[in-house]
Parts: C-alpha cells; structure tokens; sequence
C-alpha cells in the first residue's frame, strides 16, 4: 500500500469542487458494540453485530462566490446528495469513494484576525462505493473517443456503479453521448450501459449487474467543451 500526502484531495458535493476552499475531509466509519457485561467478571463484554454508521466532515473557508462553499453547502442543508471524495485527487485512475449523505450541519467560524472558516458534516453515508476514476478535465469536440482501459484486477461479478458529473463549466450548445464499457484483455471492448438524463451541473448514478471484467473504460461523443468527473467501482 502506498502512503499519501495529502496535497490534491478532491471533494466534491453533487457537481460542485469544493476542494480549492477546503483543508481537512474525514470519512469515519462507526459500529456500536453493546455492553452486556455481568456481575463475576472480570472484563468488559461487548456483541458484535451493532448499528454501524458513517458520517464525512468537511472544512475550509469561508468563500460566497457562486458555485463556492457558502453558496452550494447552504443549497445543499438538510438534502441527500452525492458526495465524493479522492485522497489523490480525481484524476484518472485514482482511488477514491463515492456516496449518498444527508448534509446535517454547516457551520461559520469567526474569530478575530483570522481568515473565516466553515466546517459541515455528511451523515448516513450510504452505500460507500469504492471507485476509480476513469476520466475527468475538460474534454474538447473530437467526435467519438474513449478514455484508457483501467484496470480492476481485484473485481468479482456483482453490481458495478459508475458516477457520471457533468461539471457546470460547459460551452455554449455543449452535448454529450457516453457510455461504460468493460474488457477482459483491454482490447475488446463491450458497452455496459449508456449514460442518459444527466445535466450540466448535475450528477448521474448508473447501475450495471454482472461486470466480472477485469477493464472499464469511458466512451464518449461530444460537441463543445465540457467538463466531467467519471468513477466506477462497487460497494466497498
């Protein structure tokens, strides 16, 4: 396992980066585990098989610009949205985790002579995706092309999900075609699904069953310029 700094991070909330305002993210993952210790003994006793949590937190500055924290983290108070989070940043092949949270706190810090600073909290982070990224930036008009094979050595048969944001940085009369493919030997390629009624600004989820194949890719069609961040991977 390679150890990381922490330089790039990458946090996005639905189709927004928030990472140029943040400087700290955590995802915890929490299990109670019951006490039923009794009278004669002699150390604590405790079950197994409690109610298990997860919850993100967030923080960095305070910015009103549009499309900036104050302005989606306040959009966003009370909401489910999708989050993700990439210790490496989300360029292609980088690790990282996708998922569904409820935004339950957001909070203003002020404090004399220093820069004002927020902090929020995701709660209910369900279900915690394991990705990869498979394409992400700006993508100019070249007609039909595909991202790179990555490579998911480690993948079994079950559901695949795949995140598709269509970042709000696109051109005018900007349009995209995409779909997920996937490979044994990252030549012959099979599409898995097509990616449909997704907006610019906005996120899809897409769900394929039964991606065994050790490559995914994205494949794309485009007018314009658009931006995107596209992961795949399967429940951690």
């Amino acid at each position: 396992m390679a150890r990381v700094a922490a330089r790039n991070a990458t946090i996005l909330a639905g189709a927004r980066d928030l990472s140029g305002r943040s400087n700290s993210v955590g995802l915890a993952w929490t299990a109670e585990a019951p006490e039923v210790t009794c009278f004669g003994t002699t150390t604590r006793e405790r079950l197994a098989g409690g109610v298990t949590d997860t919850e993100l937190t967030v923080d960095g500055f305070y910015d009103t610009a549009a499309s900036q924290v104050d302005t989606v983290l306040g959009a966003l108070m009370g909401t489910s949205a999708l989050w993700g989070v990439f210790p490496e940043g989300a360029t292609a092949c980088k690790r990282g985790r996708e998922f569904t949270g409820i935004l339950t706190n957001y909070s203003t810090n002020v404090a004399v002579a220093d820069a004002v600073g927020i902090s929020s909290t995701v709660s209910g982070c369900s279900p915690i995706l394991d990705v990869r990224v498979l394409a992400s930036g700006s993508l100019e008009s070249a007609g039909s092309a595909a991202g790179a094979g990555v490579d998911y050595s480690a993948s079994t048969a079950g559901s695949t999900y795949s995140v598709l944001r269509l970042l709000a940085n696109a051109g005018a009369g900007a349009q995209i075609a995409a779909s997920l493919q996937d490979s044994a030997d990252d030549s012959a390629w099979v599409t898995l699904a097509e990616y449909t009624g997704a907006s610019f600004g906005g996120t899809l989820v897409l769900l394929t069953t039964g991606s065994a194949a050790r490559y995914r890719r994205f494949k794309y069609n485009i007018t314009g310029s658009v931006g995107i961040v596209v992961s795949c991977g399967s429940v951690a």
